[in-house]
């Protein structure tokens, strides 16, 4: 009977050591291959250096984005073709993460842009296209919901425009030096470089180059580090719904319908590719935007989201 329950006991054992090693695997497979950066990026906030569509695309956060590294620096860009979700951005921050470990410790992160004070919104907050103009009125009243919502896009985009250029604070915290508040045109200790800009399609772009002595374990990778993981994270902070809406986006009873841009971060080999959200019309990224009236056009901007990927550096 001691041998049987022996025999039993080891077999347990050899089914568990099995189960974890093919959990283990699975672990691998989420993980993105890597994209190896011939060339340094060239940081001016235009997706020319990048692979068009963006690799990687989370719908739920209408952000597409693309990771790639090089021996010495670790390559970040985000695009937006949404443009609520382009003034969130504008007026509430990103931060990405960076986990050198491959998990998900938010300990290292580039706050680019910082968040608006008080005192810009009150300032701005006449021009909000969050709020009922008279035009948005006009055409809920007369126009038809299609028409009202053209209106509403346009006033978005003017005020995404008139924004991007109080882009210009960015933050890091979380590295081995250089934990401070930097203008976009002034060098941190790091080397850490940050740029974000609007295409002629109207995407947002959002680029980063970070030294992997900034944070990493050497200054520089080697063959040896081919595969091992790291993690990014994208996290947006929505604004504060104003009063009197629901949580459709609608004021009121009365329907809404709305615009929503659906498109489809990596190192190691090769990297799969995704969709690229259009922002207003053609070009690398096409206008992927599809009409539902059950949808507001400003929703994207009340919405907090987190954007976790983990890539395999990249080396060649």
């Amino acid at each position: 009977m001691y041998r049987s329950f022996s025999a039993i006991a080891v077999a347990l054992i050899a089914v568990f050591c099995f189960s974890s090693c093919g959990g283990s695997k699975k672990t691998v497979k989420r993980m993105s291959p890597g994209l190896w950066q011939p060339q340094p990026i060239v940081e001016d906030g235009y997706n020319n250096d990048w692979p068009s569509p963006y690799p990687e695309y989370d719908d739920k956060a209408m952000l597409g984005y693309v990771v790639s590294n090089d021996k010495d620096n670790i390559y970040i860009s985000v695009e937006t073709g949404d443009p609520a979700t382009q003034l969130k951005i504008l007026k509430q921050g990103l931060t990405v993460w960076i986990d050198r470990k491959g998990n998900k410790d938010e300990i290292t992160a580039i706050n680019y842009p910082i968040p608006m004070t008080e005192e810009h919104k009150a300032n701005t907050a006449a021009h909000d296209p969050s709020r009922p103009s008279s035009m948005h009125m006009q055409g809920q009243s007369g126009g038809g919901a299609g028409s009202s919502q053209d209106r509403q896009r346009m006033e978005l985009e003017d005020r995404v425009r008139r924004m991007l250029p109080r882009a210009n604070q960015y933050s890091l915290q979380g590295f081995k030096s250089c934990n401070l508040q930097y203008p976009i045109l002034e060098n941190d200790s790091c080397g850490v470089v940050v740029r974000m800009a609007l295409d002629s399609d109207n995407e947002l772009v959002w680029e980063a180059t970070i030294p992997f002595k900034a944070f990493y374990f050497k200054n520089e990778i080697t063959r040896a580090d081919r595969g091992k993981a790291i993690s990014i994270c994208f996290e947006t902070t929505g604004e504060k719904r104003p009063a009197g809406q629901n949580n459709n986006g609608n004021r009121g009873s009365g329907g809404g319908g709305g615009m929503r841009p659906s498109m489809g971060l990596g190192m190691g080999g090769g990297m799969g590719m995704g969709m690229r959200m259009g922002g207003g019309g053609g070009g690398r990224g096409g206008n992927r935007n599809a009409q539902n009236p059950a949808d507001n056009i400003m929703e994207p901007l009340y919405k907090s989201t987190k954007t976790y990927k983990k890539f395999g550096l990249a080396f060649q």
